[in-house]
């Protein structure tokens, strides 16, 4: 029985001693996780906003995010939930209702740190709300200024794609023009749907205006030949076509809609239906959130 009951408590010592290295070392890889995940996304919004290895972002860039939150109240209604960086500290939660209309502006006792978590900042914003009320994060807006000038924003999307969902961003200037996009996530089929990832492709949706974004189709044609050489950056370079022949032909093909991909139409449908749902989405809820702003004078960090 001595024995027996040795062996039972060195496994148990084993177990618990193999149980909080585990521990330690899953604390220390999710961190390192975290952390690369946070650089990488900072790396494609800076990229979207034109910056990048071969151009360095000025020291007067400054990027702030807003949090979008669904709010259900204690009674069962649907509210949306901003959490707004404020210009001299701290953070608050704007309410809107579903009609456009602001509500209660709740101060939220965060820092930068603890905000950039989502567990934390998802706490710090449930933790403001009335008694039965429950906000359930949907979405991160990036707003950008070059001083005091507005550079553009950057909005994340999720479409369905042919397998799983696409993940993706989309860069708008202030006249809501399309100035980019990226995809973050994806799992379409390698030498087919995965080519929404190259540059030819997702060259399309650059420069196209509000009123061409909004309305935008897949058509199963062949990209034309001089518009397929100003999209793929391996063969404008070596075109030898000067500054403004190229913008003569972007020009020209402005408004087309998106060529689709050979061999991948759902995937080239899934991620431009994905773009335009993503901008025109963000569009009517900016204006919403700029007059819930304005009205309540909320003094944001943007």
């Amino acid at each position: 029985m001595k024995e027996i009951f040795k062996i039972a408590l060195s496994l148990t010592v084993v177990c618990i001693a193999a149980s909080l290295i585990l521990g330690a070392v899953f604390a220390k890889t999710e961190k390192v996780r975290k952390d690369n995940q946070e650089k990488e996304e900072a790396e494609i919004v800076q990229s979207l906003l034109g910056y990048g290895h071969d151009k360095k972002a000025p020291g007067d860039l400054k990027v702030y995010a807003v949090y979008r939150y669904v709010i259900k109240d204690a009674k069962g209604g649907t509210l949306l939930g901003y959490l707004l960086p404020l210009k001299e500290k701290g953070y608050v939660l704007a309410e809107i209702d579903l009609t456009g209309k602001p509500g209660k502006v709740y101060p939220v006792d965060a820092d930068a740190a603890r905000v950039a978590e989502k567990a934390t900042r998802d706490a710090a914003v449930n933790g403001v709300l009335p008694q039965g009320a429950k906000a359930t994060y949907a979405q991160t807006l990036y707003v950008a200024n070059l001083g005091d000038k507005r550079l553009g924003y950057v909005i994340e999307g999720r479409t369905q794609g042919f397998k799983t969902f696409i993940e993706l961003m989309v860069s708008l200037d202030p006249a809501f023009t399309l100035n980019g996009i990226a995809v973050v996530k994806h799992e379409e089929d390698p030498g087919l749907g995965a080519e929404i990832v190259q540059d030819y492709f997702k060259n399309q949706f650059i420069k196209k205006p509000l009123d061409v974004v909004k309305n935008l189709k897949v058509v199963k044609e062949p990209i034309p030949d001089d518009y397929l050489t100003v999209l793929e950056p391996a063969k404008l370079k070596v075109s030898g076509l000067s500054e403004d022949k190229i913008r003569e032909i972007k020009d020209k093909h402005l408004k087309d809609d998106i060529y689709a991909l050979t061999g991948a139409t759902i995937s080239t449908r899934a991620l431009t239906n994905g773009v335009v749902d993503t901008v025109r989405k963000f569009v009517y809820r900016i204006d919403i959130l700029s007059d819930a702003v304005r009205k309540e004078n909320i003094q944001v960090a943007f």
